[in-house]
């Protein structure tokens, strides 16, 4: 059924944000009176479609992308694909950049527009990632101790930049594993500056490489609720119980317990699931509680939720472009920061997501309900767009910067040329493709 469902919501998902994109080339193509001979949702073989005012309007057989063949726009990546000849070049100069740059900038737009809507339907958030962030808690051994942070300093800035909320520090942090990050601190009156170098610690966080600080927001460890038939109520976990220690380790905060939890399970795939030794304080009398988790895709549950505060972000029309336009900007940084990792090979292809990552995310995304599916939609159609902007042969960027180039120089290249650098970002594309699948796979199955 999960199987099912991530796959379907892959599919919408995926054939949504083509149609927008390549809609974009389409009405700019039109404007300027650019032949269209053909508009696919996927690619390869036809499997069904329409045709109207010379267009073919067709459905593909493999539905991982889509393209829009507009005569007169030079070699592209339907010519690369199918082997054929280009047209000769129609329009101006100008015409065709504009034609090139209409499929990122309606990804842009639409990312905007489906942000805007999960703010303005409402969304739930956890009140912790708007708090200041000040430490309440450093895990002992962590990076954050060996960097000197302690409990009470307050994190006024990550790599020279100011920083004024969780969500700010636990995203730039775990985007930088095995970074040396600069982090100014305020301590009372005083004003620190140090280095954290945060690093992949539990299996989870290995998977994606995800970086660890030893740093939690302060969502006490206290239970709230407990998950009927789960390996927790069958233990005689209870709600108000305060977690004390997890198999000998001590947690004061919720997201150490998760930490703990994920550490103590991860040898469980060889050996199987074991009991753990939860120790909570009720009313002022420690109990120890053995429970064996349970496993759930691919991660062990115990089946209880701590008191997680949310507040519900409603805004009217104008104020939700606003803060949709503010969160696309640090998913903007965030897309920029992992692009730069990659190309100075301090990052990791963990960190990209395949089709089976994707399928995975949509379907989590369209279990949770409508905002969240719209807000998963939303980053997807922002990285689209902004991946597609990078200036690589056969993407939109390298076109982009061809047509550029040729603006400069005052003269359009020979097509020959064109061909060679598009075949060579074919074969780029097609070795990066398959590197993240075979990552995406990897990951997934376990290495």
């Amino acid at each position: 059924m999960l199987i099912s469902t991530n796959i379907l919501a892959f599919i919408f998902v995926l054939s949504f944000l083509i149609f927008f994109h390549e809609s974009g080339h389409f009405l700019m193509a039109r404007l300027f009176k650019f032949p269209i001979e053909v508009f696919s949702i996927g690619f390869g073989k036809r499997l069904f479609g329409i045709t109207r005012n010379g267009t073919d309007y067709r459905i593909s057989l493999v539905p991982l992308g889509g393209y829009v063949k507009i005569v007169g726009l030079g070699p592209d990546e339907s010519d690369v694909v199918a082997g054929e000849a280009p047209p000769a070049m129609h329009g101006t100069r100008w015409q065709r950049f504009l034609v090139f740059l209409a499929g990122p900038a309606v990804n842009l737009v639409l990312a905007l527009f489906l942000t805007a809507g999960t703010f303005a339907i409402g969304r739930e958030v956890p009140k912790y990632l708007g708090d200041r962030p000040v430490v309440t808690v450093v895990d002992p051994g962590s990076p954050a101790e060996e960097a000197g942070i302690r409990a009470g300093d307050r994190i006024v800035t990550l790599s020279g930049k100011p920083v004024s909320t969780w969500d700010e520090v636990q995203s730039q942090l775990g985007l930088a594993s095995r970074e040396r990050i600069p982090v100014g601190l305020e301590r009372g009156a005083e004003r620190l500056d140090v280095e954290i170098v945060p690093v992949p610690k539990t299996k989870e966080q290995k998977k994606y490489d995800i970086g660890y600080t030893g740093l939690s927001p302060n969502v006490p460890a206290i239970v709230h609720s407990v998950a009927k038939g789960y390996p927790g109520e069958k233990a005689g976990l209870k709600v108000g119980d305060r977690i004390v220690s997890i198999a000998g380790e001590p947690v004061v905060l919720y997201f150490q317990v998760v930490h703990r939890i994920k550490e103590a399970t991860a040898g469980f795939e060889k050996t199987g699931a074991q009991a753990l030794d939860l120790v909570v304080d009720r009313g002022g009398k420690q109990i120890t509680l053995s429970i064996v988790p349970r496993k759930e895709g691919d991660s062990w549950k115990i089946g209880f939720a701590p008191y997680l505060e949310t507040v519900r972000v409603k805004l009217g029309f104008v104020d939700a472009l606003g803060a949709s336009w503010r969160e696309n900007l640090r998913m903007t940084a965030a897309v920029g920061q992992t692009v730069k990792r990659l190309v100075s090979g301090s990052g990791s292809m963990r960190q990209l997501s395949g089709p089976v990552d994707i399928a995975k995310f949509a379907g989590e995304a369209a279990r949770l309900g409508v905002v969240e599916l719209m807000g998963f939609m939303a980053l997807l159609s922002l990285q689209l767009g902004l991946l597609n902007l990078l200036p690589i042969p056969l993407l939109d960027g390298g076109q982009l910067f061809i047509v550029t180039l040729e603006g400069i120089a005052r003269r359009d290249f020979p097509v020959k040329v064109k061909e060679r650098l598009l075949q060579a970002g074919f074969v780029f594309l097609a070795l990066l493709m398959g590197t993240v699948v075979i990552f995406d796979l990897a990951k997934n199955a376990g290495f």
